[in-house]
């Protein structure tokens, strides 16, 4: 959690990106698309083996969700936030659920906080690029 909090933390500092798909060992996020005015300059992510990242932006934020493709994918029960404003924290709450899928870790400059979303399926770099959009 924490190496996400810093990778966002440097697309904060240095700009914002377009959606894009990334896969180990790195990928770059580049000064293109809706988000060309949030970067100053191109961003290069360094994953490690297995771990896959998506990137979404629009105008106004940039968002990051990534997942190991061999965690978990089995039902379990963990804890799942939901928001009725994703922008404004006061507005979630987190509730113990039953979930499958990948364990998506995701931030976004809009809320920046840590969430996990668990969509169902498997850890794909389209998957991470999908839940990254929907912070």
């Amino acid at each position: 959690m924490k190496k996400i909090t810093l990778l966002l933390a440097g697309l904060m500092v240095s700009g914002a990106a377009s959606a894009v798909q990334l896969t180990a060992p790195s990928g770059l996020v580049t000064t293109t698309g809706a988000c060309a005015t949030l970067l100053n300059e191109d961003v290069a992510i360094n994953l490690t083996s297995n771990v896959v990242a998506g990137v979404a932006c629009s105008a106004t934020r940039i968002a990051i969700s990534t997942c190991h493709t061999a965690g978990r994918t089995a039902s379990r029960t963990a804890p799942v936030t939901t928001c009725t404003d994703p922008l404004d924290n006061t507005t979630c709450t987190t509730a113990n659920v039953t979930v499958t899928g990948p364990a998506m870790a995701g931030a976004s400059t809009a809320r920046g906080t840590v969430t996990s979303a668990y969509p169902a399926g498997l850890c794909t770099a389209v998957t991470a690029e999908t839940a990254a959009g929907l912070l």
